[in-house]
């Protein structure tokens, strides 16, 4: 991908593919899964997609990922005396670049130190091989997305098993004694439907009409502490560690905030890829017979 005038755009930066066109982007803060396509001068506004503006006052147009073609971070390598470097900046005459290269003297003798790499300015005329390279976005998210999908983002449930079929039921009995069941388009026979549900998919049942009544909740553990999933953000589980370690809260540097209860409790945001023991508990609610 070049500009116009044959430079390098961008330097660095993500790129989606939206109905053939593409358009700088970046993740939809906020609005994950989303990604945000970033309007120019250059470029068509994404038809049926709706301009929005982030709390930092920046505006894009959020779009689903199972609608793009690709989405993609962009970086450029390129060599100068034979050495490869990750370019960082673009001008008319000179390339910019990070050295990628082991050569102690060769940096010391050409390059300006910086706090972890080396960095040089050179002419165009003088680099070679510059070359575009693409890591995929679009698959490890629609991947996570579906994971996540799969075990209903690790949210606590409760579940009601009628007749042999099971749904997703309330926790706990309403002040009537009776337990919610949320039925869609199935109309269990015997069961009285909600009144206070208008879609008619809320169906009321005793928990004595019940062939069983659970919850189910999912644990995992993080730099080797204990936690209870509570669900997702932004593709990441919540967890509320258990464990009885200020230590490790400080340490870890877990967020403090009030549970429902109001009870002070320690959280984390754990990648998929840095949990482990993730698994699923049941724990049955008493039906009376």
């Amino acid at each position: 991908m070049t500009a116009p005038a044959g430079f390098p755009d961008p330097v660095k930066g993500e790129v989606a593919v939206f109905r053939g066109e593409i358009y700088r982007a970046r993740g939809a803060v906020g609005l994950w899964p989303c990604v945000e396509l970033l309007p120019e001068g250059d470029r068509p506004v994404p038809e049926g997609l709706a301009l929005r503006e982030s709390a930092d006052g920046s505006v894009g147009y959020p779009v689903p990922p199972e609608r793009l073609e690709a989405w993609y971070a962009v970086t450029w390598t390129f060599r100068w005396r034979g050495e490869r470097f990750e370019l960082v900046a673009a001008k008319p005459a000179t390339l910019t670049g990070h050295y990628l290269g082991s050569d102690e003297h060769f940096a010391k003798e050409h390059l300006k130190r910086l706090v972890f790499t080396y960095r040089g300015v050179f002419p165009r005329d003088e680099v070679t091989d510059l070359e575009e390279h693409h890591q995929d976005l679009l698959q490890p998210l629609l991947a996570l997305v579906r994971r996540l999908a799969e075990v209903d983002h690790f949210r606590p449930k409760a579940y009601a098993v009628y007749h042999g079929r099971t749904y997703p039921a309330a926790a706990e009995t309403g002040t009537s004694g009776l337990i919610v069941l949320t039925t869609g388009q199935d109309r269990p026979e015997g069961l009285v439907a909600d009144p206070r549900d208008p879609d008619g998919e809320h169906f009321l049942a005793a928990p004595e009409q019940l062939d069983a009544w659970y919850r189910t909740h999912w644990t995992f553990r993080a730099d080797g502490g204990p936690f209870d999933a509570v669900g997702t953000v932004d593709g990441r589980i919540k967890g509320v560690y258990t464990g009885g370690s200020w230590g490790f809260a400080d340490n870890r540097m877990l967020t403090e905030e009030k549970g429902p209860d109001g009870v002070r409790r320690y959280t984390a945001l754990v990648d998929l890829d840095g949990v482990t023991e993730l698994e699923e508990h049941r724990t049955d609610l008493p039906v009376n017979r």
